[in-house]
């Protein structure tokens, strides 16, 4: 009996940490979700890469990329796509965009066709980006 009375503060320390709040859910971060088009309808060969980015391009000559990811083999157009991104990572006086292409054999095939701005000043964070066949290298 001595040796459980012994445990009883530690016990009770115990349960009494269970009656606490629980910790706060892990929120999904934002994301800008999209789909992925080829202006010219073809099938991606395999080990094609799939790269995107988020990038500050308030200052032009400066772009800095936010996040960035890139995903090997993913699958045929349209590509559907969700890139997450830290809340605290953005500004909302600064502009952001979406950059994406698409590299077969480390060289880059599909080329954004247009800017994609995204996220700040009542830019969406659903887009579509188009990519057009990126120009050949003699």
């Amino acid at each position: 009996m001595h040796r459980f009375l012994a445990f009883l503060p530690l016990l009770a320390g115990i349960l009494l940490a269970g009656c606490g709040t629980l910790p706060p859910a892990t929120e999904p971060l934002p994301s800008v979700v999209g789909t992925i088009v080829l202006r010219q309808p073809v099938r991606l060969p395999d080990g094609a890469v799939l790269e995107i980015r988020l990038v500050d391009f308030t200052q032009a000559r400066q772009p800095v990329v936010v996040v960035e990811r890139s995903d090997t083999n993913p699958g045929q157009p349209p590509l559907r796509f969700r890139l997450a991104y830290d809340p605290l990572s953005i500004d909302p006086q600064r502009d952001y965009s979406l950059e994406a292409r698409i590299v077969v054999g480390g060289r880059p095939r599909w080329v954004l066709a247009q800017a994609v701005p995204v996220i700040t000043k009542g830019r969406p964070v659903l887009v579509e980006v188009g990519l057009q066949a990126a120009p050949e290298n003699p």
